[in-house]
């Protein structure tokens, strides 16, 4: 095993010098010629927008979830229907639509909140906003009860009203009797608090139910489509910076293989030689 001398570690650390000052100028200006051009690149590339939006889809008893709303926007035939939105060809087949919109159309639901969030892409920030609207209008009629579902809401939503107005008429004449002071007793006052408390929470039941059958609409969307200032795509610092560093670094193994190669073939030279081809590689 042979012993690495502090001489031969200098002219190790003397042969890298070397090869850095001879070849200095390609090192730099590669680079930043690389990253120059690639953020020119950038500016030519046509830039992209995307609008957000969420939607609080889960209600109390409805049984249209944020899961189902989220498989329903990515349907081929929601997308079909906006696809004149999105300045898609009416030639396209569904098929195609789909592979198109799907890269432009992002939809997941939170874990914690459970919110529809919804992001379009556009080559304009007004074009975003506006296929990520038509999504949500071509959603909310979807998310109407049909079917079983909807007649079981509607006989629910009868017999609670018809409910309602009998408990409101006894809530009248028992507010009539503690009035006027006739028979008042501690039932009858307990009866009418309780009458009020049953009423209350029965409007507020039928309120819902009466949203269910209408769906989703804008007042269940918690953000609405936004309109981009700053483009997404595409990156061009980030273009420039990998150019730059992806060329220097071939550069430099360009240059440590050309070096090495030519070393190979060359006889050892004095260190006087060496530090002489520094001096005079070096401007400084």
């Amino acid at each position: 095993m042979e012993v690495q001398t502090p001489q031969d570690e200098e002219l190790d650390l003397l042969d890298l010098l070397v090869t850095l000052a001879e070849n200095w100028k390609i090192l730099i200006f590669g680079p930043l010629l690389a990253g120059i051009a690639a953020y020119g690149i950038g500016l030519a590339i046509p830039k992209t927008y995307e609008s957000s939006a969420s939607v609080q889809v889960e209600r109390p008893g409805s049984s249209f979830t944020a899961p189902m709303a989220a498989s329903l926007a990515m349907s081929a035939d929601v997308l079909h229907q906006i696809a004149p939105v999105a300045g898609l060809d009416d030639g396209l087949t569904k098929e195609e639509i789909y592979k198109k919109l799907s890269k432009r159309i992002t939809v997941n639901v939170g874990k914690q909140d459970k919110l529809l969030n919804i992001s379009t892409q556009a080559k304009s920030p007004e074009a975003a906003q506006k296929l990520n609207q038509a999504l949500l209008d071509t959603l909310f009629p979807l998310s109407k009860p049909r079917g079983l579902e909807k007649k079981q809401l509607e006989v629910q939503l009868a017999s609670e009203k018809t409910r309602l107005e009998e408990s409101l008429k006894l809530e009248h004449d028992t507010s009539a009797n503690l009035s006027s002071g006739k028979s008042v007793t501690e039932a009858t006052s307990r009866l009418y608090g309780e009458l009020l408390t049953a009423n209350s929470n029965r409007q507020k039941g039928i309120l819902d139910m009466e949203r269910r059958l209408e769906g989703l609409d804008n007042d269940d969307v918690i953000q609405m489509p936004t309109l981009p200032e700053l483009s997404i795509k595409p990156k061009k610092s980030m273009l420039a910076i990998g150019a730059a560093v992806g060329t220097g670094f071939l550069l430099l193994l360009f240059v440590f293989i050309r070096q090495a190669l030519r070393t190979a073939k060359e006889s050892s030279t004095e260190q006087a030689e060496k530090i002489a081809r520094i001096r005079n590689a070096m401007p400084w």
